[in-house]
C-alpha cells in the first residue's frame, strides 16, 4: 500500500507541475499577443493611392481603327452575300457585334470621345416652285447614341464629311427622301436597328434594303412600315436602319419641304429642295461652342488608349 500511495503522489505532482507550466506558457503568450496589438499604428482615416496603370492597355491610331473597322466591314458584307437571317445567325451576330465596338473606337479616334450625341446640320436651298418664306432653311439632326447604333451613325457623320451635294427628291405622305452624294457610296454594312430607337415621327432614317446613302425624314410613325419585318417577308427582324432625330426644324422646316409641287418623286430637280451643305457638330466649349455646348467639327485626336 505504501509503494501505492507513493506512485500516486508523484503522479499528482507531475500533473499538477504541468498545470502550472501550461498557465505559464498561455500568459506569457498573451503577454505577447497583447503588446503586439499595442505596437500597431493606428489604421488612417482616409487612404490615398495612386491610379494604377495597366500596361497591357494598347494605343493604336485612327488608321488602326480605319483598317479594322474596313476588315470587318467587308467580312459583313460577305456573310449577308450568304442569305443568312443576319439577326438570327451566330456568326453574323459576332461580325456585327465586333463592327459596332471597333467603329466605336473609330468614331471616338475621328470624332472627339463624348458621353453626349453628335449633331448634323442641314443647309438647305428652296428654289423658285417654293417661293413662299424666302430660300433658305435648316434642319438639324441629333444623331442615335452610339452604344445602340454606331455603324448608322459613323456613316451619317462621314456623308456629311464628305458632303459634295444633294436634295430631297422624294415627296410621300410618310417619309421625305433625299439622294446624298458624297465619298461614301455604298450602302450600310447590315440592317443596324435597335428596338430602343424606333422609326417615330421626326427621325431620320437610311431609304432601301440593304439601307443608304439615301436617308429620309418620317413625317409621320414609321414604326411598324419601317421596323422590324417590314417591306419583305423573308426575315422577319430586319428594318431600316435609324439614324437621328430632327430636334430643330420639325415644326417648320420640315413641312415647307413637304409642299415640294410633286407627289412621290420627281426627276424635275427645279422642283426639289437642295441640300447645299452639311455641318457636323461634336460637343466642345469656348467662345466658338453655341448655347448646347457644341462647336463644329475639328480633328480627331491622333490616338486613343484601350
Amino acid at each position: 500500500m505504501g509503494y501505492d500511495a507513493n506512485i500516486k503522489r508523484s503522479k499528482e505532482e507531475r500533473h499538477l507541475r504541468y498545470i502550472i507550466l501550461l498557465s505559464m506558457a498561455t500568459l506569457a503568450l498573451s503577454s505577447i499577443t497583447i503588446i503586439s496589438l499595442l505596437a500597431i499604428p493606428p489604421v488612417p482615416t482616409k487612404v490615398q493611392s495612386e491610379p494604377v496603370k495597366n500596361p497591357t492597355r494598347l494605343v493604336i491610331t485612327e488608321a488602326d481603327a480605319v483598317k479594322r473597322v474596313k476588315n470587318l466591314d467587308a467580312a459583313v458584307r460577305a456573310k449577308k452575300k450568304t442569305g443568312v437571317i443576319m439577326e438570327a445567325d451566330k456568326e453574323a451576330l459576332q461580325l456585327t457585334g465586333l463592327l459596332q465596338e471597333y467603329t466605336r473606337e473609330l468614331l471616338q479616334l475621328r470624332y472627339g470621345e463624348t458621353n453626349k450625341n453628335y449633331r448634323v446640320r442641314l443647309e438647305l436651298e428652296f428654289q423658285s416652285t417654293i417661293p413662299e418664306n424666302g430660300d433658305q432653311g435648316s434642319v438639324l439632326i441629333e444623331l442615335a447614341p452610339i452604344d445602340l447604333l454606331p455603324c448608322s451613325v459613323f456613316n451619317f457623320l462621314e456623308i456629311a464629311r464628305t458632303w459634295k451635294g444633294g436634295a430631297f427628291h422624294r415627296n410621300a405622305n410618310h417619309v421625305l427622301q433625299a439622294k446624298a452624294h458624297s465619298e461614301v457610296t455604298q450602302p450600310m454594312p447590315f440592317q443596324e436597328y435597335s428596338e430602343k430607337y424606333p422609326h417615330v415621327k421626326g427621325t431620320v432614317g437610311y431609304a432601301g434594303r440593304p439601307s443608304g446613302p439615301a436617308f429620309y425624314i418620317s413625317i409621320r410613325d414609321n414604326s411598324k412600315n419601317h421596323g422590324p419585318g417590314s417591306q419583305q417577308k423573308k426575315n422577319p427582324y430586319e428594318a431600316d436602319s435609324v439614324i437621328g432625330t430632327v430636334i430643330q426644324g420639325m415644326n417648320d422646316v420640315v413641312p415647307r419641304i413637304h409642299t415640294m409641287p410633286f407627289s412621290g418623286f420627281d426627276k424635275d430637280r427645279t422642283k426639289w429642295v437642295l441640300i447645299r451643305r452639311m455641318t457636323v457638330l461634336v460637343p466642345g466649349d469656348g467662345h466658338d461652342a453655341d448655347k448646347d455646348g457644341y462647336i463644329e467639327y475639328s480633328k480627331s485626336p491622333p490616338e486613343v488608349t484601350q
